[in-house]
């Protein structure tokens, strides 16, 4: 090999730094919640057991992520990383805890990558009419173009994200626009907010409708893992995040009530069991042209946000293989666009491997065929990785505004915190009553198994790198002088 070549591999000094603007990151926590996706194939889900209280789901789920996002502002405000959930956890409630957060939040993460490309070759299929037999084949061509775009320097593609996103949203709120001024089936309604219509389980039925109400809210406050790759970034991701999480409570509960308006209030097994129910709702109250364009816009959705959740994981990757908590390799970033390329393939061959075994392994007619089965698994356990994370995030956010806001509010800084663990809480016990549907069942032990998988990892790690555990959360973009002086006290 010539000396004077590189290796576009190696060691690197960083991430490029300040590479993207408010609007980039605006861009990538929207697109990362996926609305176009979200809306429909997440809500049937929901529909499923809440029923006609499906919304209700959608409103308790965006309380707990408006909570949550009020401690991720505070902290953002106060320091900038790759990985901010590994590190705001580590700053907060130490290492150990700091390491199972970005273990847990890396594992939620790549799970929304195999989930988020099955709902690509799912929807491609349809709209193509292949059938479901090319799925596979289809979520291997998209993987291969998930890398290069991780790769590549991420504000080349969060403008043409971003536009999707408006384009999307825009095509929905015509339909939910027609179904309120017609009423729906049976005339507008407040009884969708109430816990009167579940399919099973009435309070816990809700509490279960959660856990994928969650689901299309995650990625909100994805902004905040690029804080070291953002101009001004204490500016711009809190920016980003209250735009992210107010559009998307506004647009959900609105979109939710008129799909459940639209089927009526009290048909919620019809709801549950169409797999396109917005497609058609779309298709009955305004026509069959805009409810393809609401296919197009989901498929469009699945795929960027499964670029952008691919490279929200290889950030948390990134960061702990940067500081010695996982492989040094996963810390190198490429040294043209400086951006974590180890950790992108990374994340894609696992994604590739999950897929097959879930779809091929435990595909099942009852969750629509392989695809959807792979959508429907993923989704679920992603969810509950994530939630396990945000409720740490909570109770972090709770103990580090104690120990370093000067001017310390008890709403603020503890009684929102509290709403969020309590809600997130919630969810987790809907994931275990009512049992969901096979393979459903299995997640909340998978998350278990991954919660012992980290902590054994983490006691590896104290054996054979100790400094290595003492740098966990060590490495910032930006910090306010307090919190760097907060921490050298705490």
């Amino acid at each position: 090999m010539n000396s004077t070549q590189r290796d576009p591999f190696v060691p690197s000094p960083g991430l490029a730094t300040a590479s993207l603007s408010t609007r980039d990151v605006i861009a990538i926590s929207v697109t990362i919640l996926a609305p176009g996706m979200a809306m429909l194939l997440n809500v049937p889900g929901v529909a499923v057991i809440a029923g006609g209280s499906t919304p209700l789901a959608f409103v308790l789920g965006g309380i707990a992520c408006l909570a949550l996002a009020a401690v991720v502002i505070g902290f953002t405000r106060r320091m900038a990383a790759a990985g901010y959930a590994y590190t705001y956890v580590s700053r907060s409630l130490g290492p150990t805890m700091g390491f199972m957060a970005g273990w847990l939040y890396t594992f939620g993460l790549v799970c929304f990558v195999p989930m988020t490309m099955a709902a690509v070759a799912y929807l491609t299929s349809d709209l193509l009419g292949l059938g479901q037999v090319w799925w596979f084949p289809i979520f291997l061509l998209g993987m291969i173009l998930l890398v290069g775009l991780s790769i590549i320097r991420i504000s080349v593609t969060s403008r043409l994200q971003l536009a999707v996103a408006a384009i999307t949203i825009i095509v929905i709120l015509v339909v939910d626009i027609t179904v309120t001024a017609k009423g729906g089936a049976q005339g507008n309604t407040a009884e969708p907010f109430t816990f009167a219509h579940t399919e099973k389980g009435g309070l816990s039925g809700v509490f279960y409708g959660i856990i994928l109400g969650i689901t299309s809210y995650i990625g909100f406050e994805s902004a905040a893992d690029f804080g070291e790759e953002t101009k001004n970034p204490r500016r711009s991701i809190p920016i980003a995040i209250i735009a992210a999480v107010g559009l998307a409570t506004v647009f959900y509960l609105w979109t939710t009530y008129s799909m459940c308006i639209g089927f009526g209030v009290d048909n919620g097994a019809a709801f549950g069991a169409d797999s396109f129910a917005l497609k058609t709702i779309a298709a009955q109250f305004v026509g069959d042209t805009l409810a393809s364009l609401v296919e197009i816009g989901a498929l469009l959705s699945a795929f960027f946000v499964c670029v952008g959740c691919a490279t929200a994981a290889t950030r948390t990757l990134f960061s702990m293989g940067r500081e010695g908590a996982l492989p040094p390799w996963l810390g190198r970033t490429h040294s043209r666009f400086q951006t974590p390329a180890n950790a992108a393939l990374t994340v894609a061959a696992v994604a590739t491997v999950l897929a097959a075994l879930v779809g091929f392994g435990l595909g099942t007619k009852d969750l629509g065929g392989e695809p959807t089965t792979v959508y429907y698994f993923f989704a679920t356990l992603g969810t509950l990785c994530v939630i396990l994370v945000y409720i740490g995030l909570c109770i972090g956010g709770a103990v580090f505004f104690r120990r370093s806001v000067e001017r310390y509010c008890l709403v603020r800084h503890l009684v929102v915190p509290a709403v969020g663990v309590i809600i997130f809480t919630a969810a987790l016990y809907g994931s275990i009553y009512p049992t969901p549907p096979e393979p459903l069942d299995m997640t909340p032990y998978i998350t278990l198994a991954a919660i012992v998988l980290g902590f054994l990892a983490l006691g590896l790690l104290r054996v054979s790198r100790p400094e290595a555990v003492g740098r966990i959360g060590s490495i910032l973009g930006e910090e306010e002088p307090t919190s760097a002086v907060s921490r050298a006290a705490g």
